[in-house]
């Protein structure tokens, strides 16, 4: 069994929109994200499940990603989409997913709790950090972050 985790850029003020197709219409839902998402600079390349154990790590840790303003919309859009997380840029959020604030056992070892212990487990974790760092320092206001799993 596999997952696929992708990133996409979709205008803040489409997420209400996007929530309403995903209750409706979940074929409109994905023309709708497919016209009005964009890509992320960086792609992500370890398995989804490598994302799905980073975010769990990072909750785990009171680093919380996704803002409450999306509770509603996040539910809608999950009910459509799978597993997806909204993310927007937020004060000090940044400095949290720094690779260097993060011990490489602590990944290790949470990957091996999840189930997935792998010789790169801990080089998986710190490239996810690193992304999700880098991509959400590049969101503007307007934009959230859209992280699917699926």
């Amino acid at each position: 069994m596999s997952a696929i985790a992708s990133l996409t850029l979709v205008p803040r003020d489409s997420i209400t929109e996007l929530a309403r197709l995903a209750r409706t219409s979940p074929s409109s839902f994905h023309s709708y994200l497919a016209e009005h998402g964009g890509k992320t600079r960086q792609e992500y390349d370890w398995s989804g499940y490598c994302m799905l154990y980073v975010l769990t790590y990072l909750e785990e840790r009171g680093i919380d990603l996704e803002q409450s303003e999306f509770n509603a919309e996040s539910e809608a859009i999950n009910s459509a989409y799978g597993l997806t997380t909204l993310i927007t840029s937020a004060p000090g959020l940044v400095d949290q997913l720094d690779p260097g604030a993060h011990r490489e056992e602590d990944l290790v070892a949470h990957f091996a709790e999840m189930g997935m212990a792998f010789e790169e487990s801990g080089t998986a974790g710190l490239d996810t950090l690193r992304l999700l760092r880098d991509t959400i320092a590049e969101l503007r206001d307007d934009q959230v972050l859209l992280i699917n799993i699926g």
